[in-house]
């Protein structure tokens, strides 16, 4: 039940951004439907309901702020329901945080859930890349095996806030690159991982700039990384 309602909130927002706000939408790539890690750059408020609609497989699991868990109307409750791992971006992660971060993973690892994770942790003013915060996709990667899809979108800077996206919307194109599958299947150590992440963030960096560079968005070469192999 959950699953659904998510994909139809999903689906009901981005129709309105299309039929409203005159949306356009280009889809490169796809997620087959099963259970899998997502990794997603962070531009705007549209990026969480564009990210569910792309993942067809189990119930998507989203590592959201702690400030979310409590106290927001029609979220709160969402976050509770849905079992999304609370995180409050610290240093060091809480024992309470640290449960969540394992149980979301040990059901993506039992193809029971699909994780869609959003590493850089905030939205960037240019949507440019930013640093991964690595303590969530360590304790991911640490304890599942199942396949790692990153998905690159852009066009999305001019609605960063709600209160931008009042009208910073019209008219936009958003484009989408889908990369994958890559399979961690190195050392579970913090330095295997590290080194993983890394790869994939780079090949993200890499394909953001070439969706950039070519207006047409010519097809992009999608192999793996080496580390990402």
């Amino acid at each position: 039940m959950i699953r659904v309602w998510l994909r139809m909130q999903a689906h009901a927002t981005l129709a309105l951004a299309r039929i409203v706000a005159g949306v356009r939408l280009t889809v490169r790539g796809t997620i087959p439907p099963r259970s899998c890690i997502v990794v997603m750059n962070h531009q705007s408020v549209l990026d969480i309901p564009l990210g569910v609609w792309l993942i067809r497989g189990p119930q998507v699991v989203i590592p959201t702020r702690d400030r979310y868990r409590r106290g927001v109307p029609g979220i709160s409750p969402l976050v509770r329901l849905a079992g999304f791992p609370v995180v409050s971006q610290k240093r060091t992660i809480t024992r309470e945080e640290l449960q969540g971060l394992t149980d979301a993973a040990d059901l993506v690892a039992r193809g029971e859930r699909t994780l869609l994770i959003f590493p850089e942790g905030h939205r960037t003013r240019d949507g440019a890349i930013g640093r991964f915060m690595r303590s969530g996709l360590r304790i991911m990667l640490g304890r599942t095996n199942g396949p790692v899809y990153c998905v690159v979108a852009d066009g999305m800077t001019s609605a960063r806030t709600t209160s931008d996206a009042v009208t910073g919307f019209g008219g936009v194109k958003v484009r989408v690159t889908i990369l994958g599958p890559f399979t961690f299947d190195g050392p579970s150590t913090p330095e295997a991982i590290d080194a993983f992440m890394e790869s994939i963030r780079q090949r993200m960096v890499d394909t953001l700039a070439a969706m950039r560079a070519d207006a047409a968005n010519a097809p992009i070469d999608a192999v793996a990384p080496a580390a990402a192999r």
